[in-house]
């Protein structure tokens, strides 16, 4: 995979991406090759052959692309390397700070923004929902934006990708509303969590379906992709597990439910052609478990279109990848957390054959636990990701206010960001393999033994033949 990490881009950011979505259209190309001998006849007809069938080729593409805008209009293609802002609900419900953010997108190598259509307090940002179960429990009485359809429509004018952003199951007004979809305690009550919140069980097809009913209108709005964020069960101790209940869960493990979560709602948005892509824990690219919320990283990297890791130096804990202090670290840890991600992605595809999505974190825009955070911080972290051979991230601002962090974006139409142009280089740092993953940790000790076998092996005598010719 390429690298982007030194050189400025030689590309125009904004074009280059690919025409259409994953599971989308693939257009045609035609090569004209041309032979040497001009005079050759069987050139010519060659030659003319070869025309006719790139006219055919052309004509099959046009058609192909004006059936696909015919259903889903100026709908925006995924970018061959897409770098995304949050946008909170809020803040796309407002035209002026909508103005603001676009003004970055369309002079920066931003190419995408990450809208909330249902954060966890539950509520939906849009207020035209057509969705009988969220009219019902009040999903839709508390819209930040009155104008969502409009914002996709100015978004698709710019050539910004919209990727909309969906809570899944921490969904409070539905566990508390609709009692026989959350989860429950062993006493026979609803579960609540440490902030006295319900959660709807994870288990239960009817809690699927609604999500998956939001993200149809979130589609036939315009938006081009489906990210589902807290994708996982309540993050909590295992004492606290203890007394949690899950009707209808069959004795399927946490992380088979939600990677089976995923894959229905790619099967169930299909026509769409869009990806479908989950958010997880940062750790979850370093554990070898499921964190305790059913996230593990073999089984959702072969379920969705890409992964987004939440690789916060500031969420990691004290001593992990060997730093005291990782939010003091953000190119090492977000370095590290990422060669763990491709690592294991890349051995369970050599491995298993599956298809696996793209590895694309979410970096820290902010300032949080005692340190400050500006663009210096922001540009190690982006640094990290094409170091560890990725080429895609999403930048996390719980307010949507990206101003102090725009020296760290490189400009629209390629070349250097002003931090890079007063000076700042890359940081040059070797991998220490014995921090990666446990997972990766003993392969490599695996595979050194293999390889100090294989050696001995070769390295040993042969037995000299006997009078026979056998040795």
């Amino acid at each position: 995979m390429p690298n982007p990490s030194r050189p400025a881009r030689p590309y125009p950011i904004r074009h280059a991406g690919r025409l259409l979505a994953a599971g989308g259209l693939a257009l045609l190309a035609a090569c004209d090759g041309r032979d040497a001998d001009a005079n050759a006849q069987p050139a010519a007809a060659a030659g003319a052959a070869g025309a006719a069938a790139a006219a055919a080729a052309d004509a099959r593409a046009a058609d192909s692309v004006a059936a696909w805008r015919a259903r889903f209009g100026n709908r925006v293609p995924r970018p061959d390397s897409v770098r995304a802002l949050y946008v909170n609900g809020w803040a796309a419900g407002s035209r002026s700070r909508m103005a603001e953010l676009v003004r970055i997108a369309d002079s920066t190598e931003v190419n995408a923004f990450i809208v909330d259509i249902k954060e966890s307090d539950t509520y939906l940002t849009h207020d035209s929902t057509g969705i009988a179960l969220a009219r019902e429990i009040g999903a839709d009485q508390r819209p930040a934006s009155k104008w969502l359809p409009a914002l996709v429509d100015t978004l698709q004018a710019h050539g910004i990708y919209p990727i909309a952003r969906i809570v899944v199951f921490k969904d409070r007004m539905l566990a508390e509303k609709k009692p026989e979809l959350a989860i429950r305690h062993v006493n026979g009550g609803v579960w609540k969590d440490n902030k006295g919140g319900p959660w709807v069980n994870p288990y239960d097809r009817r809690v699927w379906d609604y999500n998956i009913a939001i993200a149809k209108e979130a589609l036939d709005m315009g938006f081009s992709e489906v990210q589902w964020d807290y994708v996982r069960f309540p993050d909590v101790t295992a004492n606290a597990r203890k007394v949690m209940s899950y009707p209808g869960s069959g004795g399927k493990s946490r992380a088979d439910n939600i990677r089976d979560f995923i894959l229905y709602s790619k099967a169930q948005l299909a026509d769409y052609q869009v990806p479908v892509t989950a958010d997880v824990f940062g750790l979850v690219t370093h554990l070898d478990d499921d964190v305790g919320i059913g996230q593990n990283w073999e089984k959702i990297v072969t379920a969705a279109d890409a992964v987004l890791p939440m690789s916060y130096p500031s969420h990691y804990y004290t001593g992990l990848y060997g730093f005291q202090r990782p939010h003091a670290n953000p190119y090492e840890v977000v370095r590290l957390a990422m060669t763990d991600a491709v690592e294991r992605t890349k051995w369970v595809h050599d491995s298993t054959g599956a298809r696996v999505g793209e590895v694309m974190p979410w970096l820290e825009a902010m300032s949080i636990r005692g340190l400050t955070y500006g663009p210096n911080e922001l540009r190690r972290q982006i640094q990290g990701t094409y170091d560890a051979g990725l080429k895609s991230w999403a930048l996390w601002n719980p307010g949507s206010r990206y101003g102090e962090f725009l020296p760290a974006l490189r400009p629209a139409d390629g070349g250097l960001s002003p931090l890079e142009r007063r000076g700042w280089k890359a940081p040059e740092w070797t991998v220490p393999r014995q921090r990666l993953s446990k997972l990766i940790v003993r392969r490599d000790r695996a595979a050194r033994a293999a390889a100090d076998s294989a050696r001995a092996a070769a390295a040993a005598p042969t037995a000299p033949a006997d009078s026979t010719g056998r040795e």
